[in-house]
């Protein structure tokens, strides 16, 4: 009967409605009882963060905020009262408001509320540039509890971090702190020999300001489970004062928004924003701990855990969302190697017969969600673009393809897309974890065809016995809808007409000719002529050829020449005649003659005809 008894107590098997159960096994992953619970999950596997003497006191009171004069009704604002100084013995450190939070009045669905430790707990952000703290006086009121220099100290904290957008007014999903990459650098800062009088007027970080100096941090993972971390110092003065939060180099990211878009596709600008709760601060060997931290990244996959045990723990088991992983039995876990992903993960061991853990939180490898911003978006060719990578939030631009077979890997630039069509564009990006996102836009460029106007005038030059004049602006190219001339004195003065005769005054002079072109999709261009008016049988000349074989302007030769006899004379500028012809139909080809000015005279057979004189360019 003995051995039968100690069989049935050994495995205490229970018949209930015909289903036997068994007790839970803490270390298999396995739901042994069938509660749906497993491994350290189950109430039936208790496992502590810390292991310390009943009822320890901290150096630090009301270590936990549930002492309070008052309840905490929002978040602090400029016209909002302090809320933290609701919390006995606390205010608000520096000018950077904290906020005290509290299930008796204010508790914001977006974060992980209530908090381990009771009903009270404070929260701050820490970027560059904007630090809020938690900071307390050790030695007033009664009894005075300075940390003496040469005692070494251990600070352990509860701490859990969302998405703070400001106003919190961010849904719980919104406040996912998945998207948060970079590690916090959680640190003490300490202030000798004096109780510091609160608010401190600053929004730095307070390691700047005179007197203060770091004690001690610990990197905290952003994680939206509540971890406990602790921090291990020995000071090299007595410290009165003392405030909790950034250490001055936070990463960048800390201080940007991050964009997260829910199921409905609205978009929260957010920052990591961190809680703590139960801020133990004793001797440090009063304080058993087992710290556990990650490093590395799911994306580049070298993400690992590390834990440090007590000196003579045993029966080390890792857990991830405490189930355990069997066979992960040493000190460091090679999450990426293993094949894991995303987690909290645990090292359980066994510390003078009762068991110890340490947990760290290892984020998802979420690829970055990437912002663009172009403008204008359409146009007419050849339209020039902006572009902008706006996702923020301690990502670096990778490249963009801009669709025309351009890629550019800066993250502000201009490009001028010359051909008309419609282009897609692809930002890529990566954040601090290495992992990269992209975005395709599709069709997100339009590009208009341009349009060129040309004006023809026939004839140009003419005289005064002949001022009609055909204005033509049928040469113009791109899909023209609306011509509009402004002909200034000439009859019509304006017209929509692609071409048409106009009549100018009979004297002599230039009369300007303006014409506007335009398509369907709004592209314009705007030129603009001459029409000369001489006396008849005067000579004109240009004031400029190019002799470069293209076929244009090569010889210097009359406008429009109604083959009126004469003599042209070219003169150097040292005023040597280096050319003459009758054949004023021939003129000049600048043959020898270098680039540059040159004086001409034209000398008509009419004696009543004046010589024409001036200055001609040669250009090649």
């Amino acid at each position: 009967m003995n051995k039968l008894f100690r069989w049935i107590h050994t495995f205490t098997l229970l018949l209930c409605g015909g289903v036997l159960l068994a007790q839970e096994v803490c270390d298999n992953g396995v739901d042994d009882d069938g509660d749906g619970l497993i491994d350290l999950n189950d109430p039936d596997c208790p496992c502590s963060t810390v292991l310390m003497p009943p009822g320890l006191p901290s150096y630090i009171r009301n270590h936990s905020f549930e002492e309070r004069m008052c309840c905490p009704y929002g978040f602090v604002h400029a016209y909002s009262p302090p809320w933290l100084s609701c919390a006995s013995g606390w205010q608000q450190a520096t000018g950077a408001t904290s906020d005290y939070f509290n299930e008796c009045g204010y508790s914001p669905a977006g974060f992980n509320l209530p908090p381990p430790d009771g009903d009270g707990a404070v929260g701050f952000f820490a970027g560059p540039g904007y630090f809020e703290y938690v900071g307390t006086c050790l030695t007033y009121p009664a009894p005075s509890n300075p940390l003496l220099a040469g005692t070494t100290y251990t600070l352990s904290l509860w701490v859990s971090c969302g998405g703070g957008d400001g106003q919190f007014s961010q849904s719980p999903s919104q406040a996912d702190p998945s998207i948060f990459t970079d590690q916090l650098p959680l640190a003490i800062f300490g202030y000798a020999d004096a109780c510091v009088e609160f608010p401190i007027g600053t929004t730095d970080c307070i390691g700047y300001q005179p007197g203060w100096s770091e004690l001690g941090r610990v990197m905290v993972q952003p994680a939206w489970d509540w971890t406990r971390v602790s921090i291990t110092f020995t000071p090299m003065q007595d410290i009165h004062t003392i405030m909790i939060g950034g250490g001055c180099d936070v990463p960048a990211s800390f201080g940007q928004n991050f964009n997260v878009v829910d199921a409905s596709g609205n978009v929260t600008s957010v920052s990591p924003y961190f809680l703590v709760d139960d801020l133990m601060l004793t001797i440090a060997q009063d304080q058993v701990l087992s710290p556990t931290a990650v490093a590395g990244n799911l994306c580049v996959g070298n993400a690992v855990a590390t834990a440090q045990p007590p000196a003579g723990a045993t029966g080390y088991q890792w857990y991830r969302d405490g189930v355990a992983l069997v066979g992960q039995n040493s000190t460091t876990l090679g999450i990426s190697a293993a094949g894991l992903g995303a987690g909290v993960y645990t090292l359980a061991s066994t510390f003078q017969g009762e068991c110890l853990m340490g947990s760290t939180y290892m984020p998802p490898a979420i690829p970055p969600v990437p912002w663009a911003s172009l403008h204008p978006t359409s146009g007419c060719a050849p339209l020039t673009v902006t572009f902008a990578d706006t996702t923020g939030g301690g990502t670096a631009t990778v490249s963009w393809d801009l669709g025309d077979g351009t890629i550019r890997p800066d993250s502000a630039f201009s490009h001028t897309y010359a051909a008309p069509g419609s282009y897609d564009v692809r930002l890529t990006v990566r954040n601090a974890a290495g992992c990269t996102g992209d975005t395709l836009l599709e069709d997100v460029i339009t590009v208009h065809p341009g349009v060129d106007g040309h004006i023809a005038t026939t004839p140009n030059p003419t005289d005064t016995d002949h001022p009609d004049v055909t204005v033509d602006g049928t040469g113009s190219t791109g899909d023209i809808v609306t011509w509009w001339w402004d002909l200034g004195v000439a009859d019509p003065t304006t017209s929509a007409d692609p071409s048409f005769t106009a009549t100018f005054p009979a004297e002599a002079g230039s009369y300007p000719v303006m014409l506007v072109v335009a398509s369907a999709a709004g592209c314009v261009d705007t030129v603009r002529s001459v029409v000369v008016i001489v006396e008849p049988g005067v000579i004109e000349m240009p004031n400029v050829f190019s002799p470069n074989g293209d076929g244009r302007n090569d010889r210097f030769i009359p406008l429009n020449y109604n083959g009126t006899p004469g003599l042209l004379e070219v003169y150097n500028r040292w005023g040597q005649m280096i050319f003459s012809t009758r054949s004023l139909a021939q003129g000049w080809t600048g043959s020898g003659a270098p680039d540059g000015t040159y004086f001409y005279v034209v000398t008509a057979d009419d004696p009543e005809q004046e010589k024409r004189t001036g200055h001609v360019t040669l250009v090649r």
